[in-house]
């Protein structure tokens, strides 16, 4: 397994803006029970590719994320505890937002605000926003791995997903 070196908070801030104006996540890891296609041996799979504590976000940490979703697999219901960015890079997330609004940025650079309960298609390019209220999971109902890249600044301690009871 290779190791990942901690990079700069300005790095991470610089890959989050590209992931923001490049087209964003949904991440339940931490949040058991998600269902996956049958035989897959792991249908969600999280890579955290950097992490830090910036000094100008105390009681934060930041990450920088690759989040893979196989075919037929289903994130549990969850939040996250800070704000999220996530841009899919390939296939197509099936976005369920239970509570709460996204902000999403479609890959033509359309804006929109999308409130709960509702179900959207995010295409690769497409990207979004979600903050603490924000209760949503993801699906991949396609035939192709969903990749999403993902930053997120969330509370020290916290989970990179907190299920929904």
């Amino acid at each position: 397994m290779p190791k990942y070196r901690t990079i700069s908070v300005g790095v991470l801030l610089v890959a989050a803006a590209a992931l923001a104006l490049g087209g964003c996540s949904d991440d339940a890891s931490d949040a058991s029970g998600s269902s996956g296609a049958s035989g897959a041996a792991n249908p969600i799979e999280r890579k955290i590719l950097a992490q830090d504590e910036p000094t100008n976000a105390p009681g934060q940490t930041l990450y920088l994320e690759e989040v893979t979703i196989a075919p037929g697999a289903e994130l549990p219901e969850h939040f996250h505890d800070g704000t999220q960015i996530a841009a899919v890079r390939s296939g197509v997330l099936t976005y369920d937002i239970a509570s709460g609004s996204a902000r999403v940025v479609r890959a033509d650079g359309s804006v929109e605000t999308v409130s709960g309960p509702t179900e959207i298609e995010l295409d690769p390019g497409d990207s979004l926003t979600e903050v603490r209220s924000l209760v949503h999971h993801g699906a991949n109902r396609g035939d192709v791995p969903v990749v999403i890249s993902v930053a997120a600044i969330l509370k020290d301690g916290a989970g990179l997903a907190t299920p929904v009871p």
